[in-house]
């Protein structure tokens, strides 16, 4: 019944009332509150819209000929025990605010209500709504998570050597205490050998060096065929004559099991000398079988983690090594803009002289072509520069000192500063809803975040068009594109209560929905560049973002109803009033 509301644009309300001028007037109450809404003239119409599902606000009239509102909200909640439900009525029954509770309304309103009664309740509703969903997806992961590393545990607890050794003691301590032995071993298969790697009963000094033959003595025959044995007594056996450490052994008999996972044989598990003196039995030999299979299983799965762990250890090298190389490309491309601007430098300087030469004859001509070296070589000198920019940025050399200024006064300076830029456009300003408030920001590149999105916006308005300037005051975190960062960014300050978010309007052509969060990206134009020819190298708003998020801010675009784009500013800000220019 459900879908997330971070999947819609806006709140789905499924409004029901078999009264159709209460179902209009409400309808048209909650559209006009920015929620998508959804008709139905009675419950058996409301419950087929449901099977279509996607609602996070079911608002229901009480009192209905065929499906009564609270039988409608039962129903609800047999399918969805968080939707939120409003129930309203003309009739203040306490056995039906009784009823609504108990069946879990979030809210009950009696009619005639005011608009804003309504949409009040409706605003608490999807608020509350959206706290619980977050809280069921937490609880979700969590539960996952649980089911994963008790899956995790389950499949053994070794997921490195040390780990593996551990479990290796672990088997050969269960062995001796399950059958009742005094020696017992654990050897692995290594190649087209076996390597004794934990043991008990036997000297240390030959763990891990003591090596078997495939097919050599009664753990090299048990490797080979994959088969358990159990002989009662050595001395009499054909085959098997005793090994060198016979001494170790106090009866004759000697069992012997194959580590098996799949088709594949891991190692074997010996046991001797039963602490009664008794020979082994069937029943000893079923019972180490059985560990064996449990012990392979753990083994296989520890190599398994264990070969995991190094492709994870390897990625992450992998990714230090790319990281580290991004930096150095970052480093690089500094010192290149550098080496390029000194001869930038000379070129500029020596055509700027020219013209004040006297060339009789020639000065027209070699004016023109001047003007052209000297036009071509400051537009060269203004990308090395925006690069440069761009990437003291990304390498934090551009320091940015954090302030209290008021925002009108930011903005003002800003316009008087890029007023040439701005000649012949009419600038519309609308900074009512800001006034007093400072916002926490570093003047300088602030105002360059200002020169960016204005630029933009003269660059991509016809002449004659308005650009508009607007801001406002918000008290919690407005809904941000995850492209610009959001909640991720915009770390809180002690010292702010609230965020400014300016809004520069052009009247240009526009963009597609799909195209928008592109436009930040570095080095990235828009159309096609052999035919719509997009001027610049598309690190503007690069700049700008990268001037945002070193402010705790966010930058973003939206294509503006009746055409054009708006680029929205977000910072935070004090509301109250304070001394210019104080630190935070």
């Amino acid at each position: 019944m459900n879908k997330k509301s971070s999947d819609i644009s806006r709140p789905r309300v499924l409004v029901v009332d078999d009264d159709r001028f209460f179902l209009r007037q409400m309808a048209d109450i909650l559209a006009g509150g920015d929620f998508e809404v959804v008709q139905a003239t009675d419950g058996g119409q409301a419950m087929e819209k449901l099977l279509d599902g996607g609602f996070q606000l079911i608002v229901t009239d009480v009192v209905m000929k065929d499906i009564s509102g609270i039988d409608l909200l039962r129903r609800v909640r047999q399918k969805d025990r968080l939707v939120p439900v409003i129930c309203v009525s003309g009739v203040r029954s306490f056995d039906n605010v009784v009823e609504m509770i108990r069946n879990g309304a979030s809210d009950f309103l009696s009619k005639p209500f005011k608009p804003e009664q309504l949409l009040a309740a409706a605003r608490k509703a999807y608020s509350e709504y959206e706290v619980a969903m977050e809280k069921e997806q937490i609880v979700a992961r969590s539960d996952k998570w649980s089911r994963e590393l008790l899956t995790l545990r389950q499949l053994g607890e070794a997921s490195s050597k040390e780990m593996l050794q551990t479990l290796f003691r672990r088997t050969i301590e269960a062995v001796s205490d399950t059958l009742q032995v005094e020696t017992a071993s654990l050897m692995l298969m290594e190649e087209d050998r076996l390597r004794l790697v934990e043991a008990l009963g036997l000297p240390r000094e030959v763990i891990g060096k003591a090596t078997v033959e495939l097919g050599q003595g009664i753990s090299g025959h048990v490797a080979q065929t994959g088969k358990p044995l159990l002989i009662n007594d050595i001395n009499k056996h054909e085959k098997f004559r005793p090994s060198k450490f016979r001494s170790q052994y106090s009866t004759q008999s000697a069992l012997c099991v194959p580590l098996v996972r799949g088709d594949r044989v891991l190692g074997v598990l010996n046991a001797n000398n039963k602490v009664n003196g008794e020979a082994f039995t069937e029943s000893d030999r079923d019972l180490l079988v059985t560990m064996a299979a449990q012990v392979a299983m753990s083994i296989d799965n520890a190599r398994l983690f264990a070969g995991l762990e190094e492709k994870a250890e390897a990625l992450k090298l992998a990714h230090e090594e790319l990281v580290r190389l991004d930096k150095d490309k970052t480093e690089l491309i500094l010192n290149i803009s550098h080496e390029l601007k000194t001869p930038l430098t000379t070129i500029i300087g020596f055509a700027s002289l020219i013209p004040s030469l006297d060339l009789t004859g020639e000065t027209e001509s070699l004016t023109q072509f001047v003007e052209r070296l000297s036009t071509s070589a400051s537009h060269l000198n203004y990308l090395v520069e925006r690069i440069l920019e761009l990437f003291r940025l990304e390498a934090g050399r551009v320091p940015c000192k954090l302030a209290f200024h008021r925002m009108d006064r930011v903005l003002d300076a800003a316009l008087k500063v890029m007023s040439k830029l701005l000649e012949g456009r009419r600038v519309g300003l609308d900074l009512a809803r800001i006034e007093g408030v400072r916002v926490k920001c570093d003047t300088r590149l602030f105002s360059r975040v200002l020169e960016v999105v204005l630029e933009n916006a003269v660059k991509f308005s016809p002449g004659a068009e308005p650009i508009d300037i607007s801001a406002s005051w918000h008290e919690s975190l407005p809904e941000v594109p995850a492209y610009a960062g959001g909640k991720r960014s915009m770390a809180p300050f002690s010292d702010t209560d609230g965020y400014v978010e300016i809004i520069v309007r052009d009247r240009g052509k526009g963009m597609r929905e799909k195209e928008i969060p592109l436009i930040f990206e570095k080095f990235k134009q828009l159309g096609d560049i052999l035919t719509e020819k997009p001027t610049g190298i598309g690190l503007g708003l690069s700049i700008a973002r990268a001037i945002m998020e070193r402010h705790h801010g966010a930058i973003w675009a939206q294509v503006a109803e009746g055409g054009g784009t708006e680029l929205h500013l977000l910072l935070t800000a004090a509301e109250e009033k304070g001394d210019e220019g104080t630190d935070g």
